[in-house]
């Protein structure tokens, strides 16, 4: 024990060591797991570096938009459709949920991917999304692995729940849990934070964290064990994500040389807090919305259109080649001042999913239309609320059965469960009529 605690004043962590040392047995072996999980003499070396830094992230002079095509209007549809169930259907597609958050925002204590948007159905953003999975695996005659990443925080509940709805009807060997990586928050001063008396003050290392994470946690293996060369990536809170998107996973296969891609929104305005898409210094990656100066955020174009204009979804998709190259490759650490432990001005140490698209140097941008596929779960109430998502569902889903020709009530919205369709095929008034009330629920605006 004598031992650690001369590590810890080594790298600069005397308080720790000495509280180290003052706790009896039992409580030192506590504290001893989450200290071994940390390198301080790295987070010494960070604190000092970030420290010399402005917190905000620079644009580089060399900043220029990325231009994107929505796909439904690309000629290539039909054949990137075609390829990618050839690829599920050869089991070389595999989705990667990022299922880390709570649902504090919510008002829901859990999981986020636990909670009820309020559809007819009731069904959780976990279970819409393995439905979608479960029917795209039959549709292709292959089932799709599914690797899901949790945090600390919400690791056993989230397997509890699936465990206690039977993995919605999938083979528990076709998915594999695992948490993502934490970090020691530290004092103003760089000193590590304690939680309470046997615990260090550990928060999420960021979605950026998700390789480190899936290559450490042997899941990384395990795809490619089982032949996996493509890899869907998504946040939890999207209730309109399609999960493995045959179409985007053809149009990457098509590319040839590209080992990345990244689906699109045109931005609602100027205004809206998303990141975008765009090139620094002749490489892809994506601008936080805070990050982005006023004068590139309100350019526009001759047509009045936003220059920059490419809304980042967080719906990515990787060759294997890439996430091999990510789970050696060392990605920046950015920093926020927070309030840890009743500490003010914290340092919480984190890395962003997207600043992996520099480091691969390639990306293709795909253009989907927002209504059909981006629906976040984040706020309560307002934008991005529980309500919005459900009314996105509600009339995408009305639209999918008048295009089939059901007759419907236009002044209803509308639920198809995924088991009836993943994204608007197989239906018809035939079966408008028959799954009515049973896989297809009707209810108000």
């Amino acid at each position: 024990m004598d031992k650690i605690a001369e590590q810890l004043r080594l790298a600069g962590q005397e308080p720790l060591a000495n509280h180290f040392l003052s706790l009896n047995e039992a409580s030192r072996s506590v504290l001893l797991r989450d200290i071994q999980t940390q390198d301080f003499e790295y987070l010494k070396k960070l604190h000092s570096e970030k420290s010399s830094e402005n917190l905000n992230d620079s644009i580089s002079d060399d900043f220029t938009p990325m231009p994107f095509k929505l796909s439904i209007e690309d000629q290539r549809l039909e054949y990137w459709e075609e390829t990618g169930k050839i690829l599920l259907e050869k089991g070389q597609v595999a989705a990667f949920l990022v299922a880390g958050g709570q649902g504090s925002r919510l008002g829901f204590e859990g999981p986020k991917g636990m909670f009820d948007i309020g559809l007819p159905s009731h069904k959780s953003l976990f279970q819409l999304q393995a439905e979608r999975i479960q029917n795209l695996a039959t549709q292709v005659g292959h089932p799709i692995p599914w690797c899901i990443m949790t945090s600390p925080l919400n690791h056993r509940a989230t397997i509890e729940f699936f465990e206690s709805h039977h993995f919605f009807g999938i083979d528990r060997t076709n998915i594999r849990f695992f948490e993502q990586g934490t970090i020691c928050a530290l004092d103003p001063s760089g000193k590590a934070i304690l939680q309470d008396n046997e615990h260090l003050a550990l928060v999420p290392d960021g979605n950026g964290g998700c390789f480190r994470a899936l290559a450490q946690s042997g899941t990384l293996a395990w795809l490619v064990e089982k032949g996996v060369r493509y890899i869907f990536l998504y946040s939890v809170d999207n209730a309109l994500v399609k999960v493995c998107d045959p179409a985007f996973v053809g149009a990457l296969a098509s590319t040839g040389n590209m080992i990345s891609a990244s689906k699109v929104v045109h931005k609602r305005n100027a205004a809206e807090k998303v990141g975008i898409f765009a090139f620094q210094n002749k490489k892809p990656g994506v601008v936080e919305y805070s990050d982005l100066p006023e004068k590139y955020r309100e350019m526009t174009n001759p047509d009045g259109s936003l220059t920059f204009d490419g809304g980042n979804i967080a719906i990515h998709l990787f060759k294997m080649e890439g996430l091999r190259k990510l789970q050696s490759s060392s990605l920046p650490w950015h920093t926020a001042r927070k309030t840890v432990c009743g500490i003010e001005n914290s340092w919480k140490f984190e890395q962003f999913l997207f600043d992996a698209f520099p480091l691969l140097g390639t990306m293709l941008p795909f253009g989907v239309v927002r209504e059909d596929e981006f629906s976040p779960v984040k706020n309560a109430e307002g934008h991005d609320s529980p309500k919005t998502a459900r009314e996105m569902i509600g009339k995408l889903h009305r639209e999918w059965l008048r295009k089939a020709g059901a007759k419907i009530n236009q002044a209803k919205l509308y639920e198809v469960s995924p088991t009836l369709s993943y994204a608007g095929e197989g239906l018809s008034n035939r079966v408008f009529e028959r799954e009515l009330g049973k896989n297809i629920l009707e209810f108000d605006p």
